[in-house]
């Protein structure tokens, strides 16, 4: 049976009188507190932890969502290893990965924010998204998102190239023209803005917002927040297409004489240039899984390039015709393709195979793939945007909207719903509800992050470089020991047992003011051929050590005998 309820009714004036709030006695409290009575807490599951406080119970994570985010604590295996004390130390390492797993997959599961769509209203099943035209979206959403889409019409410096900074605040623009801006898009503070009296082909962010490289007619320039110039590249020359490696530090350049140069911007220093040999670079694209640079070509083909190697990776053939646009996903799963064929393919990277393929009213030339896979392709003075497109079920645009000039260069913000246009009439940027990712990574990419943080970030990602000899197909390789490299160095070392020693050969330097006599030079010319001679003796015995074991006897030598006090008597 229920227990009874005394229903209470408090006045204002009860609580708190006219006068103000009153101090209240001890007493005064409880007997209010009795009146009032207790509310009912909601139970909930705690355990205890290791430090005596309270944790809330969290339950219901499956083994796929422990799978995803596993990254090999299921192989580490800590009876292999040879003794007790190693063997308890990789115990508490795998214990220490797998509460990670767990924790990660336990944030994932918070993660409340949805996705956003466009879709038809109640009785309205036959209604088009791409029918909604961007001020319809505008009116209907809330006041922060509608102040994301707005127009830079710059018809006299145009077309425009642009570029967004990894946390997707910062905007840069740069027109045909020389004009040059560096924006906060959101709260459309302007930084920075300038003519620099020359073509600019190209525009790109480095590291942080504070660096911009551009490609100018001639060399390509490195200019920060406020306008200055501080280095000019002149090893980049004729730069058609920039891209920056965030995680190697590494400033590419396609020239359009097909030469491909890496620079370090890190220490200002030329990693390696080569031509490719395919003609102009002008387009030209990264991966950001492996950072291998795409380059696609009037022959049709995509071509995948990397630092160490001065021929292609891989070479894929795409188009009948010249290839206008590449763009990869983040997760270096997917990569569209669009030419002159009037078609925009979907490829599997991992595989080098074609999905899908799509056709497209005319000539398509660049193409842009947002955070949850929406493609945008630029087709005329139209940008059409499709969903699905990655498995096949896509049938017709999700978005189109008319720029008022051709467009020369799209860009999905990270974390918004919003595409950067960059066209020959200026800039638009373009509401696309559903294409970012509503949850933000604040660790990967902090979108709200200060000043000191900034700095922070700077030198930790300066710490964490990764040297460009690393950049492989496969970024996995760099965890294998290459077999075939070290046998074959196990065998040139070995060949020093039985090749015949060389006749050293030296010739002194004669001195014509020295009166020394012949036997001096003789013994001088001895002296050298006895080091060089007693190096390469030395070279050998490691080599017989590693290859054959040391002998007793030279173990002895190298481990002298501990020193007793009774030494001293021994005869």
């Amino acid at each position: 049976m229920a227990p009874k309820t005394e229903k209470i009714n408090l006045s204002a004036t009860d609580v708190t009188p006219a006068s103000g709030a009153e101090k209240m006695s001890w007493k005064d409290y409880k007997k209010m507190k009795q009146k009032i009575g207790k509310f009912p807490k909601k139970k909930q599951e705690f355990k205890q932890n290791g430090k005596g406080k309270p944790e809330e119970k969290f339950t219901g994570l499956t083994k796929q969502q422990k799978l995803r985010h596993d990254t090999g604590a299921k192989t580490i295996d800590p009876s292999s290893m040879r003794s007790k004390l190693q063997q308890e130390k990789m115990k508490l390492t795998k214990e220490k990965f797998e509460k990670r797993i767990e924790l990660t997959a336990k944030a994932e599961k918070r993660l409340v924010e949805d996705t956003g769509f466009l879709g038809a209203d109640d009785g309205e099943d036959n209604m088009l998204t791409y029918s909604v035209r961007q001020k319809e979206i505008q009116q209907n959403v809330d006041l922060a998102a509608a102040t994301k889409h707005f127009e830079l019409k710059l018809p006299k410096f145009g077309p425009y190239h642009i570029d967004y900074t990894d946390n997707g605040r910062h905007l840069v623009i740069g027109g045909r023209k020389g004009h040059l801006a560096s924006i906060d898009w959101q709260t459309k503070h302007l930084h920075c803005e300038q003519n620099v009296m020359e073509k600019v082909s190209d525009v790109k962010f480095l590291h942080t917002e504070n660096f911009i490289a551009v490609a100018q007619k001639h060399y390509t320039y490195i200019y920060d927040n406020l306008g200055t110039e501080l280095h000019c590249l002149k090893n980049m020359y004729d730069v058609a297409r920039l891209e920056f490696l965030p995680h190697h530090f590494l400033l590419a350049g396609g020239s359009r004489n097909s030469f491909l140069t890496y620079v370090d911007v890190s220490v200002g220093k030329e990693v390696i240039s080569f031509a490719t040999k395919s003609g102009n670079l002008d387009v030209l694209c990264q991966n950001p899984a492996n950072a291998i640079i795409h380059t696609g070509h009037t022959n049709g083909t995509v071509q995948l390039w990397s630092p160490n190697s001065k021929e292609p990776l891989v070479k894929i053939l795409t188009h009948l015709s010249a290839v206008k646009g590449i763009a990869i996903d983040e997760q270096g799963t997917y990569m569209a393709t669009t030419g002159l064929d009037r078609k925009c393919r979907i490829w599997d990277v991992r595989m080098f195979r074609q999905l899908h393929s799509y056709s497209l009213p005319f000539g398509v030339a660049n193409v842009a793939i947002s955070q949850k896979l929406h493609v945008a392709c630029a087709v005329g003075n139209y940008v059409q945007v499709f969903q699905n497109m990655h498995n096949g079920s896509c049938i017709e645009p999700y978005l189109v909207h008319n720029c008022g000039g051709l467009v020369t260069d799209l860009k999905f913000v990270p974390w918004e719903d919003v595409l950067g246009i960059g066209h020959a009439s200026g800039f638009t940027s373009m509401l696309v509800p559903g294409a970012g990712d509503p949850n933000v990574d604040t660790l990967r990419s902090n979108p709200y992050e200060t000043k000191n943080q900034r700095k922070e970030r700077e030198i930790k990602q300066l710490l964490d470089k990764i040297q460009p000899e690393l950049i492989t197909l496969n970024p996995d390789d760099i965890n294998k020991v290459n077999e075939g490299l070290l046998e074959l160095e196990e065998e040139e070392r070995k060949k020093i047992l039985y090749i015949r020693p060389v006749k050293v050969e030296y010739t002194p330097r004669h001195k014509m003011r020295s009166k020394k006599s012949g036997w001096q030079m003789e013994a001088r010319k001895n002296m050298v051929k006895d080091k060089i001679r007693i190096e390469r003796n030395i070279e050998k015995h490691q080599v017989e050590n590693e290859v054959f074991g040391e002998n007793q006897e030279d173990q002895e030598k190298k481990e002298p005998k501990k020193k007793h006090i009774l030494d001293r008597l021994k005869l």
